[in-house]
């Protein structure tokens, strides 16, 4: 039964790093996105918020990772 519960707990750590990387790269698109919102002046009401999203986004990202 330990044997198992390890075995369980190796593949949610790869499971979840997987699932962090795949946020961490969504949350650079959608940084990008932003940043080409912001550099377009009359845009930059909008592109604030989806820079603050990416930056939320990044933040889970590395929780997921197990990043300190």
């Amino acid at each position: 039964m330990g044997v198992l519960k390890g075995l369980l707990g190796v593949v949610v750590g790869l499971l979840t790093a997987v699932l962090g990387t795949v946020v961490g790269v969504l949350a650079a698109v959608v940084w990008l996105v932003g940043a080409v919102l912001c550099v377009t002046i009359l845009l930059l009401p909008l592109g604030i918020p989806v820079v603050k999203l990416a930056n939320r986004l990044f933040g889970l990202a590395g929780q997921l990772m197990h990043l300190p």
